[in-house]
């Protein structure tokens, strides 16, 4: 996963673009802010070329804009997702959002809600980069977007049963920044009591509020009727438009692994980006993972390819 970046350590770049990020929470309309992604977009079009994954029309597009979610059919298979799984068994996982502290999945911390991989464990983890790659997603990520995205973030995260839930992605939240959306992909089984993630369907088109905070399960019945609980087998993948209002569940029953995969126009800016080493062997293109991967094996041009459509389960 990223690291965030420390205010009271960090250089005066990086206080500049805290300053930057609460900057952009101050604008909340709706008209401002696609104008500026619009605006954005014309900038980075004339500085790297033509955009080469958007189309005109695109079903799966108008489907994402229209709900703020967007089901798939599975993008990895369960030997896939078994590959990982056998990949990931000795890894150790760190508490990110809490202690910090490193220990094994089967044997986590008490009271810790949540474990992380470090970002080369997960771009080196079978099939990931593949996925976050996807000629498909890097389509309807640029479509929705308006030209071909960043990635800037990227992770492969435990839930665990425990009674100490995490606030900031166990309760129904919004993310802030313009212009994301996210690929999340189930890589265990999620029934309604292994931590589904939820969406309240259409929340992505409200006007944005200058201070954001947690929704009650309660608030988001009364004002929206409740949100849609995304479950599934292993390799279960949807899209959101981080702006709409969603949450992680918290699991009761048994642990939840999820891999997230975040599209932008530009890179975050909480983020302290540090670029680890690809081992792979597959090239990909620089401009759409430099936030992520440093090294050769990257490619420096957008590859030519045709783009592949993504079957839509429902809309």
């Amino acid at each position: 996963m990223q690291k965030y970046l420390n205010i009271s350590h960090g250089t005066r770049y990086a206080r500049l673009k805290i300053f930057a990020y609460y900057v952009q929470r101050i604008i909340t309309s709706r008209t401002v802010r696609r104008i500026a992604m619009r605006a954005t977009a014309i900038h980075l079009r004339l500085l790297y070329g033509k955009d080469k994954y958007s189309e005109r029309k695109s079903a799966s597009t108008d489907a994402l804009r229209e709900k703020g979610y967007l089901l798939f059919d599975k993008l990895l298979s369960s030997s896939q997702c078994k590959e990982i799984l056998a990949y990931l068994r000795d890894k150790p996982v760190f508490a990110s959002r809490e202690s910090g502290q490193h220990f094994v999945k089967d044997n986590p911390p008490e009271n810790i809600a949540i474990g992380d991989y470090e970002l080369e464990c997960v771009v080196n983890c079978p099939h990931v980069m593949e996925i976050a790659n996807h000629p498909a997603m890097l389509t309807l990520a640029a479509n929705y977007l308006g030209y071909t995205p960043t990635i800037t973030t990227m992770g492969i995260r435990w839930s665990f049963p425990t009674k100490n839930n995490d606030a900031d992605v166990q309760a129904f939240h919004r993310d802030s920044e313009m212009g994301s959306i996210k690929l999340m992909v189930y890589l265990t089984d999620v029934d309604a009591d292994s931590g589904p993630h939820v969406y309240v369907e259409g929340t992505h088109l409200d006007r944005m509020p200058v201070r954001l905070h947690r929704h009650s399960d309660l608030e988001v019945t009364r004002e929206h009727g409740g949100g849609v609980s995304i479950t599934g087998p292993a390799g279960t993948a949807f899209a959101i438009d981080t702006k709409g209002i969603h949450k992680g569940t918290p699991p009761i029953s048994r642990a939840r692994l999820l891999l997230g995969i975040q599209y932008s126009l530009l890179p975050c800016l909480i983020y302290d980006y540090e670029p680890v080493a690809y081992r792979g062997e597959v090239l990909y293109d620089h401009y759409i993972n430099r936030l992520m991967v440093n090294n050769e094996r990257i490619q420096p041009v957008v590859q030519e390819m045709r783009p592949e459509k993504i079957p839509v389960l429902r809309r």
